[in-house]
């Protein structure tokens, strides 16, 4: 009988620290929501993990958009050395999120700068979307956080994975609605 009460109390422990990271997760994509529908990007992209800054990167080198090219025509040193390495690492996979970018590169100013140029061009359909986004399920699993999200009445429930890293909970990965019951 006691062991039964033991391994009761510990599942309750369990459920309980589920249920503040399912929370914590919870507050940071709403505070992320909040600073990206109010034009924040800086804060927008503090709120993305190395993965998914490193697939954003990745997409825009992959489609070959002169933004990107000159940004990486300009970055020297270091940073562009690891940049370099890391585009070929990232092409070899197919994706930039196997091997994230150096802090060189996601930590350089003028990393934050390429990704204002192209949230500025998106502005009005983040803060369209995300103005309304409501939060309607939290679930935890063995790779973070899943956040259900609403961005309307009638809307499809859209998808964030929340990873916790380095000082709290960051969007790893966003899987848009599937239409048609794909």
């Amino acid at each position: 009988m006691r062991k039964f009460a033991v391994l009761l109390a510990f599942a309750a422990s369990c459920a309980n620290e589920n249920l503040k990271e399912t929370e914590g997760a919870r507050r940071a994509f709403e505070e992320w929501a909040k600073a990206a529908s109010a034009g924040d990007a800086e804060k927008t992209l503090a709120g993305f993990s190395d993965a998914n800054k490193s697939q954003w990167l990745y997409i825009r080198l992959n489609e070959n958009d002169p933004r990107t090219r000159q940004w990486r025509g300009q970055l020297t040193g270091g940073p562009r050395t690891a940049l370099d390495l890391w585009w070929g690492q990232a092409l070899k996979h197919g994706n930039g999120r196997d091997e994230p970018l150096h802090s060189m590169v996601l930590d350089h100013p003028s990393f934050l700068q390429l990704f204002r140029e192209f949230f500025v061009l998106e502005a009005r359909a983040i803060q369209t979307g995300l103005s309304r986004a409501e939060v309607t399920n939290t679930y935890g699993d063995d790779s973070g956080v899943t956040v259900l999200v609403k961005s309307g009445l009638g809307k499809p429930i859209e998808y964030y994975q929340m990873v916790y890293e380095g000082n709290g909970w960051k969007i790893d990965l966003y899987k848009p609605p599937q239409l048609g019951g794909k």
